[in-house]
């Protein structure tokens, strides 16, 4: 039995394990924030996903600066309720005398996994938040075989293998998807959204529509869209001056284990009626479980 908390350095998931030498209290620390979604995106871009497992183990390994390392804490890949695999460092405790919550507490709160926490995030200096993910963190995922890729305009792990936009750059993060604001290159946000890019000499300014190309309404949020627009061609984007591919019908951002770990967590993008969509099944099913606020 285990449970999953989120405070405030960290998401744990504690609880009693049985193993060969009898029950242990085990703590387990998983990435946050872009380290998370750099997991997931090495995940996504893997050819070889079971073994792209494996290697993601050993890069969180490698991450952990040295100063925290030991033989007591260990990378663990746990069932996940998820299509995405759930990775996190461990910490166990043998059982024996904890009889009480007190004494759990007690036991735990000198552990040297807790140190990890302020590096968890993707920071390694413990810097705390920021969207980007590090040029060193990328470099060294990619050491372990892992197909890391960031934006070069916006520094967020991308991958063009998820789900809802195939072929197209997409960050999980629940707020951009495959949209760029270009902040690296020191460009201001348009209101015509760009995509993500992984060479810089691939950033170009927002383009704009000529007004002749056919629109459709998207199903979902009732906007005028057009898969021909010169900055999204092929992918079903705003047809007013936002060109923005992203859905407006916006979902609930939970803190649960679904989503914090599932690509739920990343925005959809329109879907025609009668257009078939490789997001169509995954709305319909948001729908169901009454995901969406207007729904």
């Amino acid at each position: 039995m285990t449970c999953l908390t989120f405070e405030e350095w960290g998401q744990y998931e504690r609880g009693f394990r049985r193993g060969p030498d009898g029950w242990s209290y085990e703590v387990t620390l998983y990435p946050r924030a872009q380290l998370r979604e750099l997991v997931k995106a090495c995940w996504l871009n893997a050819d070889d996903r079971d073994q792209a497992v494996e290697q993601l183990r050993r890069a969180l390994a490698e991450y952990v600066p040295e100063a925290l390392r030991g033989p007591e804490v260990e990378v663990v890949h746990r069932p996940s309720t998820t299509t995405v695999p759930r990775i996190g460092w461990t910490q166990c405790l043998p059982a024996a005398g904890l009889e009480t919550w007190e004494d759990v507490h007690l036991a735990e709160k000198d552990l040297a996994l807790h140190d990890l926490a302020t590096v968890a995030e993707g920071q390694p200096d413990g810097l705390g938040y920021a969207s980007t993910v590090s040029a060193r963190t990328v470099a060294l995922f990619r050491s372990h075989g892992l197909a890391a890729q960031a934006c070069a305009g916006c520094g967020m792990a991308v991958s063009d293998r998820h789900p809802h936009w195939p072929g197209v750059w997409a960050a999980m993060e629940h707020e951009f998807g495959p949209t760029c604001d270009r902040s690296l290159l020191g460009r201001p946000e348009s209101e015509q959204r760009v995509g993500h890019v992984v060479e810089e000499a691939d950033a170009r300014p927002a383009q704009e529509l000529t007004g002749q190309e056919p629109t459709v309404v998207c199903q979902n949020c009732g906007v005028r869209v057009s898969d021909q627009h010169p900055d999204w061609p092929g992918t079903w984007a705003e047809a007013g001056r936002h060109s923005d591919p992203v859905c407006a019908v916006v979902g609930l951002i939970g803190g649960d284990d679904a989503g914090e770990y599932d690509l739920l967590d990343c925005v959809y993008p329109h879907v025609p009626e009668g257009v078939d969509s490789p997001a169509a099944a995954a709305i319909a099913a948001a729908k169901e479980a009454r995901y969406f606020r207007r729904h």
